[in-house]
């Protein structure tokens, strides 16, 4: 997905993703310099393990609250 940094406010970067849509994210997020004008290129990928560890944590916390409504 092609963007590009609109501006950059407070610490968060505005940025217009081409075909559609804004997103906007905090500088320090980005592993390099960013600055208005940039071009990016963004690509999101699924993140199963963390998906797995919420689902465990979820499981958890559903079993104390059971135990409490005993």
């Amino acid at each position: 997905m092609k963007c590009v940094v609109d501006r950059i406010e407070e610490g968060v970067a505005v940025i217009i993703v081409k075909g559609g849509g804004k997103m906007e994210i905090p500088v320090k997020q980005f592993p390099f310099e960013i600055k208005e004008g940039m071009f990016l290129k963004a690509n999101f990928t699924g993140d199963s393990e963390e998906r797995e560890r919420v689902k465990r944590s979820i499981k958890k916390i559903r079993g104390r609250l059971r135990k409490r409504s005993g």
